[in-house]
C-alpha cells in the first residue's frame, strides 16, 4: 500500500510541475493534455524502472524517448500546425521532471 502512495504522490508532484513549467502556453485545455501524456508516459517508465533498474544508460534513453513520445501525444490533440511549440513543451515539460526526479531520489 506504501508503494502506491508513494506512487500516486510522485505522480501529482511530477504532473504539478510540468503543468506550472508549461503553464505559459496558450493552449487549450492545457492542464489534461499534461496529465494525459504524463498517464501514458510515466506509469510505463516506471514499470521499466522496476523490471530493468537504474542503469544510468537506460534512463538516459528513455530520457530521449519520453519526450518524443510526448510530442507525438500533444500532436495528436492539438495537430501538426503547432509542432514545433509543442516539441518545445514537451522538452521543458521532460526536463522539469528529470531534474525533479534527481532531487528527489
Amino acid at each position: 500500500m506504501g508503494a502506491i502512495l508513494y506512487y500516486l504522490a510522485w505522480e501529482w508532484i511530477n504532473i504539478a510541475l510540468e503543468y506550472t513549467a508549461v503553464a505559459w502556453v496558450r493552449l487549450p485545455k492545457l492542464f489534461l493534455a499534461v496529465v494525459g501524456v504524463n498517464l501514458v508516459t510515466h506509469p510505463i517508465f516506471m514499470c521499466l524502472l522496476e523490471q530493468f533498474g537504474r542503469d544510468p544508460m537506460f534512463i538516459l534513453g528513455c530520457e530521449v524517448v519520453i519526450p518524443v513520445v510526448e510530442w507525438l501525444l500533444l500532436m495528436a490533440a492539438y495537430g501538426r500546425a503547432r509542432w514545433r511549440l509543442l516539441l518545445g513543451v514537451s522538452f521543458l515539460m521532460n526536463a522539469v521532471s528529470y531534474v525533479t526526479g534527481l532531487l528527489i531520489d
